[in-house]
């Protein structure tokens, strides 16, 4: 009887370990399933990363060579401005010289938005390059920050200028849409006389508008330049965890 006893018991135990380690098995599986589906969502993430910041890339290019195009005609116009204006049509191509961008930083953070939203950050395993990501998309924003206070800045200048002396300056962000739009009497000698007398108030103050655009753009394109470098770098950190994974 003793020895029916202690059988059972050993096939008793024995049934356990194999329930214990079926458990243990599944478990494992399950750990492995979802360890290789969080490896493939940050797959995924890190893609749209890439392509977030390769879209930002050709912006930033974009950019630069706009906030270029302005310094370069408000440097003109800054060396053209003490030239003798002897007539309408010359008061006008100078005043036509400058342009009035306000550039202000619109990037594609989409991606990274989603990532802190809903609480997925920690998917980036690699613990350099989530800190990498999360330091670069913090430089964004200071650097948004930074050129919306500075437009807003520039502008608040402008409208001042020209409610106070409204008829010289004419705007439009592309430069060959005036010639559809300006005529004759659009102009008058009267307007244009404060340019022969560098001594004038206006004179002065449009001087000084014209500089505040271009330092500002010479700072953007410091600025996006920073940002394209940083990207560029932050791309290559991400090209490297997605080839070992």
């Amino acid at each position: 009887m003793a020895g029916k006893t202690g059988q059972y018991l050993k096939y008793a135990i024995g049934e356990i370990v194999l329930v214990v380690i079926g458990i243990l098995i599944a478990l494992q599986i399950n750990n492995w399933n979802e360890t290789s589906k969080l490896k493939k969502e940050e797959v995924v993430y890190l893609k749209r990363l890439k392509l977030d910041l390769k879209k930002d890339t050709i912006y930033y290019n974009t950019s630069i060579d706009r906030a270029n195009l302005l310094i370069d005609r408000n440097t003109l116009f800054l060396q053209k401005i003490y030239d003798e204006q002897r007539s309408i049509d010359e008061g006008k191509y100078l005043m036509n010289i400058p342009l009035w961008d306000s550039e202000y930083l619109t990037i594609q953070d989409n991606t990274f938005r989603e990532l802190v939203s809903s609480g997925k950050l920690n998917i980036i395993s690699n613990p350099g390059l989530k800190v990498a990501v999360v330091d670069f998309y913090r430089k964004i924003e200071v650097q948004e920050n930074y050129m919306k206070e500075f437009n807003e800045y520039s502008r608040e200048l402008m409208a001042n200028y020209v409610s106070t002396h409204p008829g010289t300056i004419k705007q439009t962000r592309k430069p060959d849409e005036l010639d559809k739009i300006l005529n004759a009497s659009m102009f008058r000698l009267e307007d244009f006389k404060f340019l022969n007398n560098p001594s004038d108030s206006q004179f002065q103050a449009l001087e000084d508008i014209v500089l505040v655009y271009k330092n500002k753009h010479e700072i953007f394109v410091d600025q996006f330049q920073e940002l394209k470098n940083v990207s560029k770098d932050l791309l290559n950190q991400i090209d490297q965890e997605l080839n070992e994974k």
